[in-house]
């Protein structure tokens, strides 16, 4: 993504900022947060790794897009199952520094 020049700060900004609820419906938004309040590793990682998985579930697109089709997927992400999404971010728990 670097190199259609696709910077988080062109996407991720709103995610952290905005806790994702612009991304999610409010019911999917308070099932994210209990998952954020609930971790022991705390919000800011469980955060962290929620949106990294975000990007994981759409790699393959994001690998053929370019940079205004990238831009569209991220700021306005695609429907998911959310329970998929918090199994892939439980499973990068430990793999990011801190």
């Amino acid at each position: 993504m670097l190199k259609l020049q696709v910077y988080p700060q062109y996407y991720a900004f709103r995610w952290i900022t905005l806790l994702l609820t612009m991304e999610f419906s409010f019911n999917v938004c308070i099932h994210i947060w209990d998952a954020m309040l609930g971790d022991p590793e705390g919000p800011p990682d469980t955060l962290l790794r929620i949106c990294c998985a975000m990007l994981i579930l759409v790699r393959k697109r994001l690998l053929v897009g370019d940079f205004t089709a990238n831009i569209q997927l991220l700021q306005h992400y695609p429907q998911t199952n959310i329970d998929h999404l918090l199994h892939i971010a439980n499973r990068l728990r430990g793999t990011m520094p801190s």
